[in-house]
């Protein structure tokens, strides 16, 4: 095999024991799906439902070797949501763990920029042809706000390309602007859902920047003076991004009978 199972990890506790199973198996069946640009995301849905059935039907257990985690139970949503584990998104357990001493802004003002040891870099944009997003150099206290910021930049990203895929372009490539305006649909779009406890009304801009052929850096708009840290902390963020971990997608509407 090219690919190493024990670098397989279950991106949620409750998975826990079936990383542990994936990781004991004797056989392995991979699923892998060949199809043009313009079936996407369909075709990268069809193929892990056929994961996921194959795992049912022989009692094992299914996985994405993409983004290197373990799928959650259950089956494969018809309606594409990148919050369906698409895009290998995890918060590090770095101050669960105790490895880190920063402390809290609210309790310490001067101390926003106490650490800077978390890195979080997108695992799953390259099936759709995009690269990969990093933002890096963020304190421990502000890794959720961090991370919401890189799924609202996917999004966007991934909108723009399929819509431009939807044209029928010729070329073989496209630019990537600079500077990406984001809003609060972004948001609500990576998770599938337009119900949100804590709207983000208000617009904001990130910058990308080229690191390596297929990564991009996720910073702070060119202007902005400061460290990426006091970016975060600061009144550039909405607050909508500062809490929400999780949000449950709109359930699809009925259809006639």
């Amino acid at each position: 095999m090219r690919w190493n199972p024990l670098g397989v990890r279950a991106a949620r506790p409750e998975d826990r024991r079936d990383e542990w199973a994936f990781h004991d198996a004797e056989q392995f069946a991979v699923v892998t799906a060949a199809a043009p640009i313009t079936d996407q995301p369909r075709a990268g849905q069809v193929a892990r439902a056929a994961a996921r059935a194959l795992a049912e039907a022989v009692g094992g257990v299914a996985a994405d070797l993409v983004t290197g985690h373990i799928l959650a139970p259950g089956a494969e949503r018809p309606r594409f949501v990148l919050a369906d584990q698409w895009l290998g998104d995890v918060l590090p357990p770095f101050r669960a763990n105790g490895r880190c001493t920063a402390a809290e802004p609210e309790r310490d003002p001067e101390g926003v920029n106490g650490c800077s040891c978390v890195r979080l870099r997108t695992r799953g944009l390259r099936r759709f042809g995009l690269p990969e997003l990093q933002i890096d150099g963020v304190a421990c206290p502000h890794d959720l706000a961090a991370l919401n910021v890189l799924r609202s930049t996917a999004r966007r990203l991934l909108t723009d390309h399929w819509s431009w895929l939807a044209t029928g372009p010729t070329d073989r490539s496209r630019t990537i602007d600079h500077d990406v305006h984001l809003t609060g649909t972004d948001f609500g779009e990576f998770w599938g859902s337009s119900r949100r406890a804590h709207p983000v009304p208000s617009p904001f801009r990130v910058r990308l920047g080229p690191l390596a052929p297929r990564l991009l850096t996720v910073g702070p708009p060119e202007e902005f003076e400061g460290t990426v840290n006091d970016w975060l902390w600061g009144d550039q963020i909405p607050l909508g991004l500062y809490d929400v971990v999780s949000s449950p997608a709109d359930p699809p509407l009925p259809t006639a009978a």
